[in-house]
């Protein structure tokens, strides 16, 4: 801050910048560990302003409350999260090779195995300890989400392929949305290598496209 003054205005502006920058990465950065290991609702805003140097009164100068800190830190899953429902019915899945081709049952694979070893503290966040924020129903609102791209999906496949059968129980999509995340949770909930989760995956992946192809009688 010292060295800030020194400078000229613009010079000075955009050093102010780059400190407020640093300030609220950190902020970040302490209150990602403090959720990690405390959970959402016991997480302590005294602790997280301690550990990062910044005053409490200073910190809702960088975030109105410990809610916004929260996405902050669960941002880059929820960004993931985000992108794997928009691939979910893009073309190059709206085909039914898809039950049939190692290549995508290995590429479906590595992408939850990627998330999962990039997101796993986050996730158990997400599904086990976030009670008392904005994300504690998480679980319920992405299913109905998942519930409503798998509807969609089934309609794009009837769609292409007029002769395959998508006269499947909404209740039921629902439910394997549901069941989705309650594997997720399995697995970052045990302490799994990367090769097992890779193994088991691989196993539910292949197991889920048979069912599927099955009940659409591809």
């Amino acid at each position: 801050m010292k060295y800030c003054l020194f400078l000229c205005k613009s010079e000075q502006c955009s050093c102010m910048q780059t400190q407020k920058e640093n300030i609220k990465l950190e902020i970040i950065r302490i209150s990602r560990n403090e959720f990690f290991e405390h959970g959402f609702k016991n997480a302590s805003m005294r602790i997280i302003a301690r550990k990062s140097g910044v005053s409490l009164s200073n910190i809702y100068n960088y975030f109105k409350n410990k809610d916004e800190i929260m996405k902050e830190v669960l941002s880059p899953l929820l960004q993931a999260l985000d992108k794997i429902t928009e691939d979910h019915n893009s073309p190059k899945y709206i085909n039914t090779d898809i039950f049939t081709s190692e290549d995508y049952q290995f590429t479906h694979t590595q992408m939850y195995v990627k998330l999962i070893m990039e997101f796993r503290e986050e996730l158990k966040l997400l599904l086990f300890h976030a009670h008392g924020s904005s994300f504690e129903n998480f679980r319920d609102e992405y299913t109905d989400k998942h519930t409503a791209v798998g509807l969609e999906y089934m309609r794009k496949m009837k769609e292409k392929y007029p002769r395959i059968n998508v006269n499947i129980s909404g209740f039921f999509i629902h439910t394997m949305s549901s069941w989705w995340w309650s594997i997720i949770g399995e697995v970052v909930s045990h302490e799994l290598s990367r090769s097992e989760i890779e193994q088991f995956l691989s196993d539910y992946i292949t197991f889920g496209t048979a069912g599927w192809k099955k009940l659409m009688n591809v």
